[in-house]
């Protein structure tokens, strides 16, 4: 058996193309080439994670300062509201 270095799926010896994605097999990569190859897009794949994470997480930080530091109010009968009220309390407004 022979391992595709995209997706690692298991593909028959004489597979030149991988199955499931369709990846080219190159069959003269040795064990340790294959390695560092997998060890390269790992990499790449983690950097980008960790870029979309933090993203997010600035992002989400965002959100709950300004749900935090801006009080709600009613349009209608101007009273405080929680921040997570979707109705006044005071007058049935839907907020």
């Amino acid at each position: 058996m022979v391992y595709c270095h995209k997706c690692g799926k298991k593909n028959d010896d004489d597979a030149e193309y991988c199955y499931k994605c369709g990846n080219y097999i190159a069959k003269s990569s040795s064990f340790e080439e294959n390695i560092e190859k997998f060890a390269e897009e790992f990499g790449k794949k983690a950097e980008q994670f960790g870029k979309y994470m933090e993203k997010k997480a600035k992002d989400f930080s965002e959100s709950i300062e300004k749900t935090h530091s801006e009080p709600k109010r009613c349009s209608k009968c101007d009273v405080d509201l929680s921040y997570d009220a979707k109705f006044c309390w005071k007058c049935g407004n839907e907020v």
